[in-house]
């Protein structure tokens, strides 16, 4: 059996949320990083990210990463350059390189991003790919102690210099809601998108649900779904339930 899935799921917990993705794509939103390299770097990145789970393991991330999701295919990824994170052992070389690169190029008195040369704005881009193999994390006030990010197999999706010139901020200027809110406005336009035909699951958390998810499917019939795609959609309709019981 693989050890990956034909496909990349992205989970919420809500259902509104993923009836959002399903009607408008995903929005790019910044999300807080802690990665201890040599020495611990914060920051907050634009993304999108996913995992590359086959349903028949998935039971545990449904559970700290939300009952709802939408999986879609292999291709759709590499033609939007998403790639997968470098997971990272935190005092290996390259923990090191990175972490003496960022320090070198961020860190130094007078830097920002609009004098950055292109070969610092590649290199700081690195940054937003990488985790670390293990570390604390933090989900819902619960702490579990030295979980294995790199089970998680994640993909990222990351939007380019030019479209969003902030590909870092400091986590000071991300505190409050009201922060966030602001900072997100910024690049509210950015969205990853995609077609029915790159959809291969919709995961909803309740199989009393399927008749709502499919009234919106239907809703959005003329504006990006046509009725074969949603005939299609509703075949690849699978409850949180069901994995948990079933898979």
């Amino acid at each position: 059996m693989s050890l990956s899935s034909n496909c990349i799921i992205h989970f919420t917990k809500t259902s509104d949320a993923l009836k959002g993705i399903l009607q408008d794509n995903f929005k790019v939103k910044y999300c807080l990083e802690n990665i201890k390299l040599i020495t611990e770097l914060n920051y907050a990145a634009p993304m999108v990210s996913f995992c590359d789970i086959p349903l028949s393991q998935i039971k545990d991330h449904i559970g700290k990463y939300g009952a709802y999701g939408i999986g879609l295919t292999k291709e759709w990824a590499q033609k939007n350059k998403l790639n997968p994170v470098v997971y990272l052992q935190s005092d290996s070389f390259l923990s090191k390189s990175i972490d003496e690169s960022y320090r070198a190029i961020a860190l130094t008195e007078g830097f920002d991003w609009d004098s950055a040369t292109d070969t610092q704005k590649h290199l700081l881009n690195v940054l937003r790919y990488v985790k670390n193999y293990e570390a604390d994390l933090s989900r819902g006030g619960e702490v579990i102690k030295d979980y294995r990010f790199s089970d998680e197999r994640e993909w990222r999706f990351t939007p380019e210099y030019h479209d969003c010139k902030e590909i870092a901020i400091n986590p000071t200027f991300y505190k409050s809601e009201e922060d966030k809110q602001k900072i997100n406005d910024a690049i509210v336009h950015l969205r990853l998108e995609f077609e029915p035909n790159d959809i291969k699951y919709i995961i909803i958390e309740r199989e009393s649900e399927i008749s709502e998810f499919v009234e919106i499917l239907k809703k959005s019939k003329g504006n990006k779904y046509t009725y074969n795609d949603v005939e299609r959609l509703m075949t690849r309709i699978i409850t949180s339930e069901q994995i948990k019981t079933d898979l």
